[in-house]
């Protein structure tokens, strides 16, 4: 950077020497970086040594690991220099214009310039539209190739930034361009400037300076690195290729646990003509150099196919590891923690919780789990409708109701029914003028500030807010209310500014953001001056991401309010709060809890279900069924333990129920396929790994403790049978997982995994004896402990309460 001080030395020497122009770059488009650091060989190679730029590794550069780790996938190059203050590019284009200022006396000419403008107007967009618009672009680019006394876009120079930007844009395509006129000239512009050296040698240059995250510690991270390694060691032009490994667990593991597909689509595309004549050849190629301790062996099989058998040393000792650890959680996040905040659950003041806010709160509650045990600093919050024009008619029914609140006695409300209190005050407001045109007073008094409408409102809240937790308490959510209210002195300053940026729209006495795309606005302030829910939350994305510090906000409701919150961020975005290097702003939209006939899910009468009679008839159900299961002689659960065991149980099964879905997708609720013991249902997975503690509980009256081994530590695991193996396997499986879990933010991610899991689980444990002649093996018995251990991380991600023993 540059040096800041202003201070004038005291005494005359020579002068300082000038401080290093330093470029960051990262990205995961490693093309793209080499066409940058080609042009950066470029640009300084004709500078006296040594030159006073250079380019430097991101890693070297904890600010922008930071920014990288945000930015999303295949994000192009993000360059930031001294020059520019720190200033973010996207794309080839920017990145290249601005390593080009600083030495424009060497590199720019008119003609670089015009064809730089070309490639960024007419060839990159036409590598995205219609075929005929690429074969206009190629043909024109051809065409000036062809007269050109160098066969390049420069007729003086051999190679300029605009070489670059042309053969960056157009080599993933070579494979699927269609023969042209004259293609001589293209041809071998495309063959020979990847060939000089100056160029070329970025592609070996460029793995210094790619910073992807750091890969997880699962089996498939580990072997998709091995042979991407393997890809660019043995064939250097495979990133012009947009050659990506594939590596996939198989089906069936007699051939192998893993397999590797690339060699077909590498055999089509590599540059004709070349050494191999199938894609087999490909295949043998690209596994002759890989040694590794996690590979027992690589076969080649039918055209090209690459089966992986893995290392039985390898897999057992990573399932040590796992025994010292004790557990499976990541002691390092695999990406730069941030601050994160969720909005979930959202009930409204003076009405019970209903079946419409369980897919909120449970999703949120794992959602924060998911973020939490992944090491991301997360703040849970309860965005309750604590604020509005209903709150004139409910301070008016309260008073009506119990007349001595006007005097200020609160001790005699009892408000047991919620949802009862709140139909009454609407009846009375839409039946009685009087009454509402005295509601309609209150709105304008609590709004003002008056004592007893705001001591009235507050109790409003107190009461709703004590029904609330005794919900969130059973559910084992946890979660911090900072309702509507909370942002009504901020929504004034936040209008103001919006205005200030040429934003906000007077529409029909209203004050309006129209956002691209959408045909209703955005409303800020109404007509008669008041607020409404765009207010609030254009005043809530500001402070979450300003005051709070957000680096990801994640918005937990029902899809129907997807296009709110999709305005409600570019409104966002465009003010300057956010931008996608340094921030992710996520909604998740769930679909609706439907009844038998497909519609939403109501009582007979008609009614919104409540959330506690929903949990309450789960419970009941579950007693019964383990009540019976007692008398049967298929249970052994104590007579005092049956209670809180239907409650883990009953909690348990509505949450999987729920979470093991897409979020998107609509589902029809049913007592009976939730609670069934068999499929996949959160009972099944309850049982499965009950079964693995019962078998643990045995051993350890046997005499033999697993706690004991592990910590004594030295055994040898064997896994000679196939479902040993197959369990340690699905257990290393845990890391990989996590990271996808993570990066969608999908609680059914984990839902699948734990489902496959305790199959595993259960295969292994029925197939394989853990006690003979009731002595314990000890190998598979720590297996059972392992695999236990990842299942309740799973468990806790869901946020369900596994009971010991059912």
């Amino acid at each position: 950077g540059k040096d800041k001080s202003k201070k004038t030395p005291k005494e005359e020497g020579p002068p300082p020497p000038k401080p290093l122009v330093t470029f960051h770059l990262c990205g995961t488009d490693e093309l793209q970086i080499c066409g940058v650091l080609a042009a950066y060989n470029l640009l300084v190679s004709s500078l006296p040594s040594p030159s006073p730029f250079s380019i430097v590794p991101l890693k070297s550069s904890p600010v922008i690991t930071s920014m990288s780790s945000r930015a999303p996938k295949n994000c192009g190059v993000m360059m930031t220099d001294s020059l520019t203050s720190g200033t973010a590019l996207f794309g080839l284009k920017q990145c290249l214009s601005g390593l080009a200022p600083p030495l424009a006396s060497q590199v720019e000419s008119a003609q670089i310039s015009q064809w730089m403008g070309w490639c960024e107007s007419v060839l990159v967009p036409a590598v995205k539209k219609p075929e005929k618009l690429l074969e206009k672009a190629v043909s024109a680019l051809s065409s000036h190739l062809a007269g050109s006394p160098t066969g390049r876009i420069s007729d003086r120079r051999p190679l300029t930034v605009a070489d670059i930007y042309a053969i960056t844009t157009l080599m993933p395509l070579i494979p699927t361009f269609k023969p042209l006129s004259d293609p001589a000239a293209l041809t071998s512009f495309l063959s020979t400037v990847p060939q000089e050296p100056l160029f070329s040698k970025t592609f070996s240059d460029s793995k210094r300076f790619i910073t992807d995250p750091p890969p997880s510690d699962g089996l498939l991270s580990i072997l998709r690195g091995i042979f991407s390694s393997a890809l660019y060691a043995t064939f250097p032009e495979a990133p012009t290729l947009g050659i990506s490994i594939m590596v996939t667990q198989t089906k069936d593991p007699k051939n192998g646990e893993y397999q590797c597909n690339n060699a077909m689509e590498l055999f089509k595309k590599l540059p004709k003509p070349n050494a191999f004549k199938a894609p087999r050849d490909v295949a043998v190629a690209l596994t002759s150099g890989i040694k590794h301790p996690l590979i027992e062996k690589l076969d080649v099989a039918g055209p090209g196919f690459i089966n992986i058998t893995l290392s039985t040393t390898f897999l057992t000792d990573k399932l040590k590891n796992l025994v010292v650890a004790g557990d499976p959680r990541p002691s390092k996040p695999s990406t730069t923690p941030r601050k994160v905040v969720v909005d979930f659950s959202s009930p409204n003041i003076a009405k019970d919780m209903h079946v419409g806010h369980l897919r909120s709160t449970i999703i949120g509650e794992s959602v924060c789990r998911i973020l939490e045990y992944t090491h991301h600093p997360t703040d849970r919050v309860n965005h309750v409708g604590d604020w509005g024009t209903q709150f004139g008619m409910l301070i008016q029914y309260l008073l009506e109701t119990f007349p001595k609140i006007a005097e200020g006695d609160m001790t005699g409300v009892d408000i047991k029914d919620l949802t009862a209190f709140y139909k009454a005050a609407k009846i009375k407001f839409d039946e009685d003028e009087i009454f509402k045109k005295v509601a309609q007073q209150n709105v304008v008094k609590l709004q003002g500030g008056d004592e007893q409408c705001r001591k009235i409102w507050q109790l409003l809240c107190d009461i709703s807010r004590n029904e609330f937790e005794k919900v969130y308490k059973r559910l084992g959510v946890t979660v911090t209310e900072c309702g509507e209210s909370f942002y009504n002195e901020m929504i004034p300053g936040v209008i103001e500014e919006l205005t200030s940026l040429n934003m906000v729209v007077p529409d029909g006495g209203a004050k309006c953001i129209f956002v691209p795309e959408y045909r209703i606005p955005l409303m800020v302030q109404k007509s008669d001056g008041g607020f409404g829910y765009d207010s609030t939350d254009m005043a809530a994305i500001s402070y979450r991401l300003r005051k709070l510090q957000a680096g990801q906000v994640v918005y937990i409701t029902d899809f129907t309010q997807s296009d709110h919150f999709m305005m409600i961020f570019d409104a966002a975005k465009k003010a300057g709060w956010w931008n996608t290097t340094s921030h992710k702003i996520t909604h998740i939209g769930f679909g609706t809890v439907c009844g038998e006939d497909g519609k939403r899910f109501k009582t007979r009468s008609g009614d919104t279900v409540r959330l506690v009679d929903l949990l309450d008839e789960s419970v009941r159900r579950m007693e019964e069924s383990l009540l019976e299961r007692n008398k049967e002689g298929k249970g052994s659960i104590p007579e005092g333990e049956i209670r809180s065991t239907a409650e883990k149980i009953g909690y348990g099964a509505i949450k999987y129920f729920d979470l093991s879905r897409n979020p998107t997708s609509n589902y029809i609720f049913s007592y009976d396929a939730m609670l069934d013991t068999r499929g996949n249902t959160g009972v099944y997975l309850m049982f499965a790994k009950a079964r693995l503690g019962s078998i643990i509980n045995k051993a350890r009256e046997a005499g033999v403790d697993v706690a004991d081994l592990e910590k004594a530590g030295g055994l040898e695991l064997d896994l000679g049978h196939v479902t040993e193996r197959s369990l340690a396997i699905e257990i290393l499986k845990f890391p990989d997982v996590l990271e996808n879990v993570l990066e969608a933010l999908a609680p059914h991610k984990v839902c699948e995994y734990l489902y496959n899991m305790s199959l595993v689980a259960t295969s292994f444990v029925t197939e394989c004896r853990i006690m003979e002649n009731g002595v314990p093996n000890k190998s598979r018995l720590l297996l059972c402990s392992i695999a236990a251990n990842v299942m309740q991380a799973c468990f806790h991600l869901l946020s369900i309460e596994c009971p010991d023993r059912i």
